[in-house]
C-alpha cells in the first residue's frame, strides 16, 4: 500500500515536471489557479473598487504561479495581461450585468422605515410610493445619482445626488421625479432632516434598500459593466507590473551578487550542494545522494584534488579509490582495469593491484606512488 502510494506520488510530481512549452504542467495550473482566484475575490460587493483589493488580488495572482516556481518574466507578463482580459470579459459581460439585474427591482423588500416600495416608470419620469414609519424632525426623500460604472458587482458614483422631498398623505409618501432615461441609476429612499436653506441631511440609517434603474435605461448594461470591470483591472495591473519588476529588479541584483561572490571564491556555485533529482542536501564530497541514492555530477571547478579519487574509465565519473562499482553507471572494477589519474595529470592502468605498505590502500600494481598517501613504490 505504501509502495503503491509512492509509486503514484512520484508519477504525479514526474507529470507536473514535465514541459509544455516554456512553463511546466504545475506552473500552468497554478497559472489558472491565480485567474480563478483573482476573479473570485473580485465578485464580492466593494472589492472591485477599493484599493485593498486591487492590492490583494494583485499579489495573490502574482504569487500563486511564483511559489510553483515561475520565474520567467516574459510567461510572467503573458500571464497577468491574459488574468486581465479573462477578468474584463467575465466582470463585464457576465457578473455586472446579472448584478444590475439583480438590483433593479420595481418591488424592493421592506426595510425598517419604508415598506410597500413601489417604482413606475413612464419615459424619462419614474413615481415612487411608499408606506413610512413617522420620525420626528425628518421627512421622507428620495435619493438618486447617476452612476458612472459597474465593477462585477461593485458601483461607481462619481456625481452629486439628486434629493427630493416627497408628497406626504398620512403615513403613505409619493414623489414623481425626472431622470434621464439614458442613464443607469442607483436610487432609494431615507429619511432626512430639512435646514432652514432648504437642503436635506439624511439619516443614512433609515435607507430603504438601494436600487439600480434598468426597468428605465435605454441604453446597454454592459457599456457601464465593460467600462467599470476595464477600470478595476487597470489598477490591479498597475500593482501586478509594479511588484513584478521590483521582484525581478531584486532577483537579478542577487544573482549579480552571487556571481562575484563565486567568482571570488566565497560561495559554491549555484546547484551545488542538493540533488539535482529530489533536492536533499548534499555534503561537501559526497558522490551519492542519502535520500534517493543519485550519482552527484558535481561541477569540475567545485571538484577537489583528492588523491584517493580516479576517474571511471566507462563514464568519467569521479570514484572514490577503494570503489567496487561506479556509482553512476554501475561499471564493476574488480577483476578489470584499474585506473588512477594522478594531480600531475599521469594516469596509471593495471589489471593487477597490490596494497600500499604505508596506508593499506589498494593500488594499481605498475603505480610509482600510492594516490591516497603519496607513498613512492620502489622499482
Amino acid at each position: 500500500m505504501s509502495e503503491a502510494s509512492d509509486s503514484g506520488s512520484l508519477r504525479i510530481k514526474a507529470f507536473l515536471a514535465r514541459k509544455a512549452g516554456p512553463a511546466t504542467y504545475l506552473q500552468i495550473i497554478a497559472m489558472a489557479i491565480g485567474i480563478v482566484v483573482g476573479v473570485l475575490i473580485l465578485c464580492p460587493t466593494g472589492m472591485a473598487r477599493s484599493m485593498l483589493g486591487w492590492l490583494l488580488v494583485a499579489i495573490i495572482v502574482y504569487m500563486i504561479p511564483h511559489l510553483a516556481g515561475l520565474k520567467n518574466v516574459k510567461i510572467k507578463s503573458v500571464y497577468g495581461i491574459s488574468f486581465a482580459v479573462i477578468a474584463i470579459l467575465i466582470g463585464g459581460t457576465l457578473v455586472g450585468p446579472t448584478y444590475i439585474e439583480e438590483n433593479s427591482t420595481t418591488t424592493p423588500g421592506n426595510s425598517s422605515y419604508f415598506t410597500n416600495i413601489s417604482y413606475t416608470a413612464s419615459g424619462d419620469t419614474i413615481t415612487v410610493t411608499a408606506d413610512f414609519e413617522t420620525k420626528a424632525n425628518e421627512v421622507p426623500v428620495i435619493y438618486y445619482m447617476p452612476i458612472s460604472m459597474v465593477a462585477f458587482r461593485s458601483v461607481y458614483i462619481t456625481a452629486d445626488p439628486t434629493i427630493a422631498a416627497m408628497t406626504v398623505s398620512g403615513q403613505n409618501a409619493t414623489i414623481t421625479a425626472t431622470i434621464d432615461s439614458s442613464q443607469l441609476y442607483y436610487i432609494c429612499l431615507c429619511m432626512a432632516t430639512a435646514n432652514s436653506s432648504g437642503d436635506y441631511t439624511v439619516d443614512s440609517g433609515t435607507a430603504s434598500q438601494a436600487v439600480l434603474s434598468e426597468w428605465n435605461y435605454t441604453g446597454s448594461a454592459m457599456h457601464y459593466t465593460l467600462t467599470g470591470a476595464g477600470f478595476a483591472l487597470l489598477y490591479v495591473m498597475i500593482i501586478f507590473f509594479l511588484i513584478l519588476f521590483f521582484a525581478t529588479l531584486m532577483r537579478r541584483k542577487m544573482e549579480d551578487t552571487r556571481k562575484k561572490m563565486e567568482a571570488d571564491g566565497r560561495l559554491y556555485p549555484q546547484g551545488y550542494g542538493r540533488c539535482e533529482k529530489c533536492g536533499a542536501v548534499v555534503l561537501p564530497g559526497e558522490i551519492r545522494c542519502r535520500k534517493c541514492g543519485t550519482y552527484i555530477d558535481r561541477p569540475d571547478v567545485m571538484k577537489p584534488e583528492k588523491k584517493d579519487f580516479f576517474e571511471c574509465s566507462e563514464c568519467g565519473a569521479e570514484v572514490p579509490a577503494d570503489a567496487t562499482v561506479c556509482p553512476k553507471c554501475g561499471a564493476k572494477f574488480d577483476g578489470i582495469e584499474n585506473e588512477v589519474i594522478h594531480p600531475d595529470g599521469k594516469i596509471d592502468v593495471s589489471d593487477e593491484s597490490t596494497s600500499c605498505p604505508k596506508c593499506g590502500d589498494t593500488v594499481p600494481k605498475n603505480a610509482e606512488f600510492c594516490p591516497k598517501c603519496g607513498y613512492r613504490f620502489s622499482k
